[in-house]
């Protein structure tokens, strides 16, 4: 099992963000190569969070994260000491990681986490660059990052994708307060999800219709909860 988690490690780190159908597709053929059963449902769960503990002294993380508005649960690989000063790639201008930190502070900037297309290429102000980006280019850069799992790409707008969730949830807490705030109850991240219709705070809709089976007021403003819990 050890070449496996080795190997499905290596796949995990190229791809950066991988739903369920793409493990699958990853575990499948690793587990018959090496001739064990491949890992499903908890034995999953447990599987990755070995892995996981193999690397968190590399500053790395492999963490499981449901993403609201596309509805899916991805694994994701992530830096977890990362800004989006720090990031870089082979191939990678300076003026395109500057691109890619404006990026995520026009979505940071939003109160629900979303640009339309056309912002994405509108009001930038490159700093001490000779060239910046073309607009050809910054589609490629656009494509790459949501191809990364730093964006998502849903009816017609650009989200923060599960990767930027997990490598930069400290960067977007204390540099955008205003608009991006935790769970009241698990204390991560939220971004989307519910409201409550008194106090307009968020909260995980998981979280939230946990904590309703035993209580029936708001956890932030101690209100009757009268928010429908129906998507």
């Amino acid at each position: 099992m050890e070449m496996v988690k080795r190997g499905f490690l290596r796949a995990c780190i190229n791809r950066s963000s991988l739903d369920h159908d793409l493990i699958d597709n990853i575990l499948s053929p690793l587990c018959a190569h090496h001739e064990v059963t491949k890992p499903v449902n908890d034995e999953l769960k447990e599987f990755v969070a070995e892995i996981n503990d193999s690397i968190t002294k590399l500053s790395q993380s492999l963490t499981f994260v449901k993403h609201p508005i596309s509805g899916k649960e991805y694994l994701v690989f992530a830096i977890t000491d990362a800004t989006p000063d720090t990031h870089n790639y082979p191939g990678m201008t300076a003026a395109e990681c500057q691109y890619f930190a404006m990026i995520l502070d026009k979505l940071g900037n939003q109160e629900d986490g979303h640009i339309a297309w056309n912002e994405a290429y509108s009001e930038l102000n490159f700093k001490a660059v000779a060239r910046p980006p073309s607009k050809l280019r910054m589609q490629a850069l656009i494509q790459q990052w949501t191809e990364m799992g730093y964006l998502l790409e849903a009816n017609d707008r650009l989200y923060f994708g599960p990767r930027s969730l997990v490598e930069f949830e400290f960067y977007l807490r204390f540099n955008f307060p205003e608009t991006i705030k935790p769970c009241h109850l698990c204390k991560q991240l939220v971004l989307w999800d519910i409201k409550c219709s008194d106090c307009g705070r968020k909260i995980h809709r998981e979280c939230i219709r946990k904590y309703l089976r035993t209580r029936s007021n708001c956890p932030t403003c101690g209100k009757k909860w009268t928010t429908r819990l129906s998507q």
